[in-house]
């Protein structure tokens, strides 16, 4: 998959599946390659928090401490465990 810095994705916390709701995050990417943590992964600002398909927005959940809207998360770009197709996708492409 393709990322440039500036698109937006999206990276889903659990595969999605029938008879769950989903978990992910969107945001910007401000780097494609960041390296902090050890590991290959996109450094990006959370926009849009969706956990157990309850969407958690920034102003009207400012009491819920555990939303990730307006935080920097690392997305790697592979993961050793529960790796599948589609874990990532690009939102701009």
């Amino acid at each position: 998959m393709e990322v440039q810095v500036k698109d937006i994705i999206r990276a889903y916390d659990f595969k999605p599946m029938v008879g769950r709701t989903d978990c992910f995050v969107e945001g910007e990417v401000l780097d494609r390659a960041n390296t902090e943590h050890g590991f290959q992964a996109y450094k990006i600002r959370v926009t849009r928090d969706v956990f157990d398909g309850r969407e958690f927005d920034e102003l009207a959940y400012k009491e819920v401490e555990k939303h990730r809207v307006g935080d920097i998360v690392f997305v790697p770009w592979k993961v050793s465990f529960m790796e599948y197709q589609g874990r990532v996708i690009n939102l701009s492409r």
